[in-house]
């Protein structure tokens, strides 16, 4: 018998690799499996696989963001409904305007009030919103429940912002980033005063001071001085005071108005008692673009309507004061709904920000899209495999196998034999 395993063995170990490689191409749909068989379009390849894979991580940000963002928009919204407006009706501004109704009498009022606290508790969950863990409202530390009611609540009706003015970026582009969504500070509160560089500034103690870049500033233990603080919440050290310098981290009060801080003046003259205003001369003028905004709690308003629905003046503490007359009470309820009128345009404001922000991110979405799109033709091209070119080269491999070992089973059956007579 002839012996040909050893050649044969051969042609069948090359077909065997040919075979392996055509149908890891065609699974894989990649024209190569390792570096070494071309180290050029290898290296091209890891280029374009690298910026796909940065740009589908940069569409799942942009995907949350957008999520977070929707979210915000519909609490807005509510909240807008909430606070009523011209353009809405209902809500509190209805319930004042019925509240200053002449006749209106204790009992009715008292009713309105207890629709104004349920009102109070809605927007207090809109603006405590969350997605996936996170606080839509609550600034940098999004892990920071946005308000906090005071632990003597039912009493003195505080609720306080925790957060911070400075907004989360997100990135739209390697290197490119863009603010995501808003503050409780453009959401629920409204600027009471404002001054810009070189411009005398006023606030009112407990509203909270933000300067253009979204730093606070707050009032010093003696009541001398206003501070600046932080990324972290912390006192900037050491103190340069202005207007002058390149570096202002303090400004001198140059005026302290306390009004009827004795609950007895307050109640005895107004009906409710005034807060303490403070005066600035000079906010300064660096740097360029000085801003200075007294943005006011309009839950502070509101305790003080709900309190005077109830009857009652409102001490500095927030708690309820003196019994007060139907007169102090409607302009207690007048004065509200100037102020219900001023929170709604800052949150309408705040909301049109919202939108515009919202816009960039969904652009940004649409031209990542039309990115990864583009990635993934270009590493087709790069790197795909020729489906055409491997049906033809696996029909040819079949073709070849069948060949190989028709010859192997003829040769097989020759014998010396055969040929002696």
């Amino acid at each position: 018998m002839i012996d040909t395993s050893r050649n044969m063995l051969y042609h069948i170990k090359n077909l065997n690799a040919e075979s392996q490689r055509i149908s890891q191409q065609t699974a894989s749909g990649k024209s190569i499996d390792k570096g070494s068989e071309n180290s050029i379009l290898h290296s091209n390849l890891i280029n374009l696989e690298d910026k796909l894979r940065v740009t589908e991580g940069l569409m799942l940000q942009i995907a949350k963001t957008k999520v977070m963002n929707e979210t915000a928009d519909s609490s807005l919204e509510e909240i807008k409904i909430a606070l009523g407006g011209d353009e809405y009706g209902g809500g509190i501004q209805d319930d004042l305007l019925k509240a200053l109704n002449s006749g209106m009498d204790r009992n009715d009022k008292l009713a309105v009030a207890t629709n104004l606290r349920g009102i109070r508790d809605n927007m207090f969950d809109r603006m405590n919103t969350r997605v996936d863990g996170e606080y839509v409202f609550t600034g940098s530390d999004t892990s920071i429940k946005t308000l906090e009611k005071d632990a003597d609540f039912e009493n003195n009706g505080k609720i306080t912002f925790e957060g911070d003015g400075f907004l989360r970026k997100v990135a739209v582009q390697p290197g490119s980033y863009r603010d995501r969504g808003v503050t409780a500070y453009d959401s629920i509160f409204y600027t009471a005063n404002k001054a810009t560089a070189g411009q005398p500034f006023t606030f009112e103690e407990g509203e909270r001071v933000i300067d253009e870049n979204g730093f606070e500033w707050k009032l010093n233990a003696a009541g001398d001085q206003l501070q600046k603080y932080d990324y972290n919440g912390n006192i900037y050290h050491p103190l340069n005071v202005g207007p002058g310098g390149d570096d202002i981290t303090a400004l001198n009060i140059t005026s302290d108005t306390v009004a009827s801080r004795s609950e007895a003046d307050a109640v005895a003259g107004t009906g409710q008692s005034v807060k303490a205003t403070y005066t600035i001369a000079n906010i300064g003028s660096s740097p360029t673009g000085k801003v200075f905004e007294a943005k006011h709690n309009y839950f502070d308003d509101l305790n003080i309507i709900i309190n005077a629905l109830e009857g009652h003046a409102t001490k500095l503490d927030g708690t309820k004061g003196a019994i007060i007359d139907d007169e102090t009470v409607r302009s207690t309820v007048s004065n509200g709904l100037e102020q219900n009128a001023q929170q709604f345009d800052a949150t309408n404001i705040g909301h049109g920000e919202l939108g515009g922000r919202n816009n960039i991110f969904n652009i940004a979405n649409e031209k990542l899209t039309s990115q990864k799109t583009h990635y993934d033709i270009l590493i087709q091209k790069t790197a795909g495999a020729d489906t055409a070119k491997l049906a033809m080269e696996s029909k040819a491999l079949e073709l070849t196998y069948q060949s190989l070992y028709t010859t192997i089973g003829k040769m097989n059956k020759l014998s010396l034999l055969n040929y002696i007579n």
